[in-house]
């Protein structure tokens, strides 16, 4: 499923994925730029989250409430071992039935054996975007 959007309306890019996902786990994939965590910021919020949602490149895991569950937010980028996901307890996380979106997932992709949906989102120019959502 495709879906184009402009920045102006991202509300809508989270309706749209929050009425076709299959699963709590969100793998979000694109560029660098391509608005990956602003999508997820606005998903949050549209969560019931009043946190402070902000990359988390440095710390690899955030964490918001909404309330009624956790939201992780992992960014995985900069990660090169599988073990440094096992010491902050990435793959518990997986396994729980709080909402989970990860950026940069393609490490890990092959080591969720939970269903998933993935978006790739693509830059059509400056203030449109397409993303592709995909249920595993």
């Amino acid at each position: 499923m495709t879906f184009l959007y402009s920045l102006s309306e991202i509300n809508k890019a989270s309706k749209f994925i929050f009425d076709n996902i299959d699963s709590n786990i969100i793998l979000f994939e694109g560029d660098l730029g391509t608005g990956k965590t602003t999508l997820i910021k606005n998903l949050c919020y549209e969560l019931g989250s009043i946190d402070n949602v902000s990359s988390p490149t440095f710390p690899i895991l955030n964490i918001y409430d909404n309330k009624k569950t956790k939201i992780y937010h992992a960014d995985l980028y900069r990660i090169e071992n599988i073990n440094d996901l096992n010491e902050i307890g990435f793959f518990d996380i997986v396994n729980t039935n709080d909402w989970l979106f990860v950026e940069w997932p393609k490490k890990i992709i092959n080591l969720i054996d939970k269903p998933y949906s993935k978006v790739n989102i693509n830059i059509v120019n400056e203030n449109k975007r397409t993303l592709e959502l995909i249920n595993k």
